[in-house]
Order: C-alpha cells, then sequence, then structure tokens
C-alpha cells in the first residue's frame, strides 16, 4: 500500500510544480514575480475546492511519511553519527519553517488591520504577497512552510524512535 500511496503522491508533487513552473510567466507582474501567485488563484477541480498548493503540500507530507515507512528498516541501519545529524538539520529546519509559519500569520494579521482601518474592506487574502525584494504569496508560502514543518517534525520523532529501538544515546 505505501508504494502505491509513495507514488500516487510524488506524481501529485510532480504534476504540481509542473503546473506552478508552466503558469509562473502568466502571473508575473512587471519584472519581479509573486512566488506561488499562480498556484493559489486557481481551484480544482472544482470552484473553491483546492488550489494546486494544496495539493502539493498534502502530497508532499504523504510521500515523505509514506518514503520513511518503506525505508525504515535502512534508515535504522544508519550510523549513529549519519542519524545523529539529520536529526540536528531536522530540528534545524523544524524550527526556521515553524518561524516562517508564525511570521506569515503575522504578515496577514498586518494587512487585515491595515485594511480594516483605512478602507473598511477587507483584503483577499489569495492575494496577499510579502514585502521584499522578491515577493511571496502568503497562501503558498504558509501552506508550503506548514508541509516543510510537518516533515521535519516527523523527522525528528522518527530518527528519536530509532535511537530508542537500537539503544543508542540520545542523539542531542
Amino acid at each position: 500500500m505505501y508504494k502505491i500511496v509513495c507514488g500516487a503522491s510524488g506524481i501529485i508533487i510532480v504534476l504540481s510544480l509542473a503546473y506552478g513552473v508552466a503558469t509562473s510567466a502568466l502571473y508575473a507582474s512587471g519584472s519581479i514575480p509573486v512566488i506561488g501567485q499562480n498556484m493559489v488563484n486557481v481551484s480544482f477541480p472544482l470552484p473553491y475546492l483546492a488550489q494546486p498548493v494544496d495539493y502539493l503540500s498534502v502530497a508532499s507530507v504523504i510521500f515523505f511519511y509514506t518514503a520513511i515507512r518503506l525505508w525504515q528498516n535502512k534508515v535504522a541501519q544508519w550510523s549513529h553519527l549519519e542519524l545523529a545529524s539529520i536529526q540536528l538539520v531536522a530540528i534545524v529546519v523544524a524550527f526556521a519553517s515553524a518561524y516562517e509559519v508564525m511570521y506569515n500569520f503575522m504578515l496577514w494579521g498586518s494587512y487585515f488591520s491595515v485594511q480594516v482601518l483605512y478602507n473598511n474592506i477587507a483584503a483577499n487574502p489569495l492575494n496577499i504577497s510579502s514585502p521584499g525584494p522578491t515577493p511571496w504569496n502568503l497562501v503558498f508560502a504558509t501552506k508550503v512552510f506548514m508541509s516543510l514543518f510537518v516533515i521535519s517534525g516527523y523527522t525528528v520523532y522518527f530518527l528519536r524512535k530509532v535511537h530508542q529501538v537500537r539503544g543508542l544515546p540520545d542523539a542531542l
């Protein structure tokens, strides 16, 4: 079952990314496109059902989980140094992605507050992007970084379980 689910989610990831790359030029505003805008402004297969970024983020988590389950016995045979190194990187990635998610929610709250104070009209959350030299669509960035947080958090959990099963001392 894990092989089928892993393969299907891998195909969904590739198709979502192909759609994003193929349509990115259409959503470029000026010389600097808003990263992920094209993955948020379309609902597929039905209106208001799901966006390509939804498929990408869910499929990424499912792909990672099923791939780990398929490779868990091989991963458990890696050296203590390799496991500890990967666990350390996963903790850093979990921290950075959690920060990005919180930052994006802070930006959303700020944009909505400004809209309400000055215009009395709430902005469309699908069109809000982060400031900076290369803007990111906040819906896209939040979903991608939340997926990254779940993946890295599960990696830490999985590697702790490997350490416990093998009877290794704590990695960190």
